[in-house]
């Protein structure tokens, strides 16, 4: 279980305590969010949609508060009174949105972060597996050695369903658990076809070499794109963070030169900030698009 949570100044457990506050707001909330109890489920954060609303508007008013205190204090020292308090007050509400749209949202990263692992080790504990079953070992026993492998989600997934089946779990029904709680696509399709072969006692080998042989297709198709999908972005990356630039002091002091105008000194001093926070957005860019593909398994 997740105990802290990155919005959030307190550890949950303290948190839940003084949340209680914002306990019927939350309840409002949640009506209009039916999909986050599922979210909070695939992320592996557990507490009721309701409890983690409340957790988020009373992060969200602590940080809000915290920051309107700030602001007003540090403003005093500039501006009137009620100019301080009005740029407090309007600085504490966009915090305060901020951090709880934040919250909303974070889930679903969590859940997109452990798609890319479970794509990512998939393939080569699907063959492990394979291996296996060829040579005479049960099926049971090869999960075993995917839950001890370090494959990632994969192997904390089957740890789950080995959990299950040592409880009295029947081994089919066990997959079919794994398969539900999955947010990954293709890794619930893979537990669903490799289920419904038990089911039907089909030769389990066969269908492992057929998804194996798909998804190594699926990855060389998701390499390509990846490669496609670079040359906008680079092109995009040479205009924002080299030619605007560049170009762009080049301009101003011709323009300045012949109508007079004086270009303020801090505009040349906010060029290269600017280049520097435009070349992050563009690496996170190729970080997130870059498909979680693992070189080597187990």
């Amino acid at each position: 279980m997740i105990k802290m949570l990155p919005f959030s100044p307190f550890p949950i457990s303290f948190a839940k305590r003084f949340s209680v506050i914002f306990t019927y707001p939350a309840f409002t909330a949640s009506k209009f969010m039916p999909h986050l109890k599922n979210e909070l489920s695939q992320a592996e954060i557990n507490l009721t949609t309701k409890e983690y609303i409340s957790i988020a508007m009373t992060s969200a008013f602590f940080m809000a508060i915290i920051i309107f205190i700030l602001t007003f204090f540090l403003g005093t020292f500039t501006a009137p009174v009620n100019t301080a308090a009005g740029i407090g007050l309007v600085m504490g509400v966009t915090i305060y949105f901020t951090i709880y749209f934040y919250a909303m949202f974070y889930p679903h990263v969590l859940i997109q972060k452990k798609v890319k692992f479970l794509e990512r080790d998939l393939l080569f504990a699907l063959k492990y597996i394979l291996i296996k079953i060829k040579s005479g070992i049960p099926l049971y026993d090869a999960m075993v050695g995917i839950a001890q492998g370090g494959y990632g989600e994969v192997s904390n997934e089957f740890k789950k369903a080995i959990r299950e089946i040592a409880t009295g779990t029947e081994e089919v029904i066990a997959l079919e658990h794994m398969a539900l709680r999955a947010p990954s696509t293709f890794f619930r399709r893979t537990i669903w076809q490799i289920t419904n072969n038990l089911r039907a006692g089909s030769d389990i080998s066969k269908i492992l070499e057929s998804i194996t042989s798909t998804l190594v297709r699926e990855q060389k198709i998701l390499i390509r794109k990846y490669g496609s999908e670079l040359n906008p972005i680079i092109l995009m990356y040479m205009m924002f963070s080299i030619i605007i630039p560049s170009l762009g002091v080049t301009v101003l002091i011709v323009m300045s030169s012949f109508s007079g105008l004086t270009v303020p000194i801090y505009v040349f001093y906010m060029i290269p900030i600017a280049v520097f926070i435009a070349q992050i957005f563009f690496m996170r860019i190729i970080r997130d698009k870059k498909p979680m593909l693992s070189l080597s398994g187990g």
